[in-house]
């Protein structure tokens, strides 16, 4: 008798790509567990993800491990933010649907409230200059 295993394949995503260095990117930070970079089509000026470096759709499917290191990046990174694009705070939602990998979207917020505004493409050269500013900022914090 002959047992067949049945492996699901799991393709890379964006971000993956994006990680391995098949897609282009501009890298803001990298550690063990994440990776930063300008969201490529941003609701408001100066948004960043913050993404796992392990694909997975669901944050709580991260290690304890993993977790704390993707949260102490978003923090590092959104400090980071504050200063280098002055903003009164920057809040924060975790996703992995439209991209089925964790992520983390910062908005650096100039005022008290959230807006949005719909998501266009940014230029490489705002997500260039983004880099820059945020890359400078985490020499700082």
């Amino acid at each position: 008798m002959i047992f067949l295993r049945y492996t699901r394949v799991v393709m890379d995503s964006l971000f993956t790509k994006i990680l391995k260095r098949e897609i282009p990117a501009e890298i803001i930070y990298e550690d063990e567990y994440s990776f930063v970079i300008p969201d490529k089509f941003p609701s408001m000026p100066g948004q960043i993800l913050v993404i796992s470096k392990r694909q997975t759709p669901y944050l709580l499917d991260l290690t304890p491990t993993e977790y704390t290191g993707l949260l102490t990046t978003v923090n590092h990174v959104a400090r980071a933010l504050d200063k280098a694009l002055g903003a009164t705070r920057t809040c924060f939602v975790i996703e992995g649907f439209e991209v089925p990998h964790v992520h983390v979207r910062l908005y650096p917020c100039q005022e008290t409230s959230l807006i949005l505004e719909p998501r266009q493409e940014a230029t490489a050269t705002s997500l260039a200059l983004l880099a820059k500013q945020v890359r400078e900022a985490l020499g700082n914090v």
